[in-house]
């Protein structure tokens, strides 16, 4: 796995003998070279592992995987390191000081192949009797119970799609009061329909809108409003939002529908916000939100009976 780490011994050696010769023996005495393996997993990248390095001694890294060089953070504001060089696959480092209780060092060492984990952590201290001067880091497969944990998630996501995509076929085939009858759209209890008044709706002074009406049924809830483009630029409502003014609740929106392709300016055009079955209590104030593909027009109805 380490292939490389053949090649790095022999100046590691050189170096640490070099070194060791310049330092006084009383520096070097009882400090023993020490070569490591730190395997990470997803669940421990994130608690940093104690490196033992120490001043006049070359501590080399070597990773499994391309390390994304660029983006390596070394927490040291001091110049505590005297040496410190990066390459895709290793780290040289070698401490300008003892790195005693409270001056430790922390490198955070992101890889570039995007696998799990996506970074891992190493504190950077001073042990009194060895230095780490090889250390092999790799990082363990993902267990099966993670594998499994998020295939569920993904498994649950998909079941959540499926049944709005169901919905919405349901209302896609249903055509006039017969296809909305098969459909379940339409049953014995009817709908009920709204015209609430005085409604303040704000469109950035470019947007208008008029004779809003509301639809509520059992299964369905529907917003039907005339919306007036007196700005400069045409514009189309993509997206609705649509809350429950008290608290902020997400209702669920199936769809924002209107015959015209945009609404040019000085245009008018009837627009439809679907929803799936009301949820909120009856006459609740909602908070209507209608936006264009990129959010930088939008009209809002801030309290909307519903």
């Amino acid at each position: 796995m380490f292939l490389s780490l053949a090649r790095l011994a022999l100046p590691l050696v050189l170096l640490v003998g070099l070194t060791a010769a310049a330092q006084p023996q009383d520096a070097l005495r009882g400090r023993e070279l020490k070569r490591r393996r730190v395997a990470f997993s997803a669940s421990t990248a994130g608690n940093p592992v104690a490196l033992h390095v120490a001043p006049g001694y070359l501590t080399a890294l070597e990773f499994d995987s391309p390390v994304d060089r660029d983006a390596v953070v070394l927490g040291d504001p001091g110049g505590r390191l005297a040496l410190f060089e990066v390459t895709s696959r290793a780290i040289l480092l070698k401490p300008a000081m003892e790195l005693g209780p409270g001056r430790g060092v922390e490198l955070t060492i992101p890889f570039a192949d995007g696998a799990a984990p996506a970074r891992v952590v190493l504190s950077l201290v001073t042990h009194p009797s060895e230095v780490d001067a090889q250390v092999m880091v790799s990082r363990l497969p993902r267990t099966a119970e993670a594998i499994q944990a998020e295939l569920d998630e993904v498994r649950a996501t998909c079941a959540a799609k499926d049944a709005e995509l169901e919905a919405l076929r349901a209302r896609n085939v249903a055509s006039g009061p017969a296809g909305m009858i098969l459909a379940g759209l339409l049953n014995d209890r009817g709908f009920k329909a709204g015209s609430p008044e005085r409604l303040l709706s704000q469109g950035g002074g470019d947007l208008v809108s008029r004779d809003v009406v509301t639809y509520r049924s059992s299964g369905w809830g529907a917003v039907s409003l005339w919306v007036r483009n007196i700005g400069s630029h045409p514009w189309t409502p993509v997206e609705a939002r649509l809350t429950v003014a008290a608290n902020g609740e997400r209702i669920n929106v199936l769809a924002v529908r209107m015959k015209e392709p945009r609404i040019e300016p000085g245009g008018t055009a009837l627009v439809v916000v679907e929803t799936g079955a009301p949820n909120w209590p009856e006459g609740a104030a909602l908070r209507l939100e209608l936006r264009d593909n990129d959010g930088g027009r939008r009209l809002l109805i801030p309290r909307l009976p519903f």
